[in-house]
């Protein structure tokens, strides 16, 4: 059975190759990298928790880029989000999200392109206690999640894949 499947997926790409039809298998997401950085690992209650974001071209081609980074929450719709941000809290419950608003449209200039080695960041860092309540003294797992359906509309063909960030481990101290 498996032999048969490779045996298809071969006739297919050799028909592709004889119509010079360029195309690669590899997702353009192993190209891209989503990065959580925070100042330092471990924060008062009472201190601001500043986040930035980074995307970083890791591949061969360049690929533009969405760099608003609006935050919002998984269960908003991608139209209302670029990032979600999953907060896991001491007590090993994902943590719900304050308040999430709808985007609109990015402007133009959110849309950058990204050569290879080059990356994208936040113009000004956010304080995740906007976004959430970290009450509970104790280690906070955090995942971001970019996702950019945006860039048809202006003319753009910019990258709409879904990428998760390595989780980042902070603490939170009385």
């Amino acid at each position: 059975m498996l032999f048969r499947k490779l045996k298809i997926v071969g006739l297919i790409s050799l028909f592709f190759y004889l119509l010079g039809v360029n195309f690669t298998l590899a997702k353009v997401s192993n190209r891209l990298e989503f990065q959580l950085l925070f100042e330092k690992k471990e924060y008062k209650i009472g201190d601001p928790i500043d986040i930035d974001f980074k995307l970083k071209n890791k591949g061969k081609d360049s690929v533009y880029v969405n760099k608003r980074f609006f935050v919002g929450s998984k269960e908003s719709k991608p139209e209302d989000r670029e990032v979600y941000l999953q907060v896991i809290g001491p007590s090993g419950k994902e943590l719900e999200p304050k308040e999430t608003y709808d985007t609109g449209f990015p402007k133009t200039d959110y849309f950058v392109l990204l050569n290879p080695g080059e990356e994208a960041g936040l113009e000004r860092k956010k304080n995740l206690k906007a976004y959430f309540d970290f009450e509970d003294p104790g280690k906070y797992k955090i995942i971001g999640v970019y996702q950019n359906v945006y860039g048809a509309e202006i003319g753009i063909d910019a990258f709409k894949e879904k990428i998760k960030s390595r989780p980042v481990t902070i603490r939170i101290t009385e």
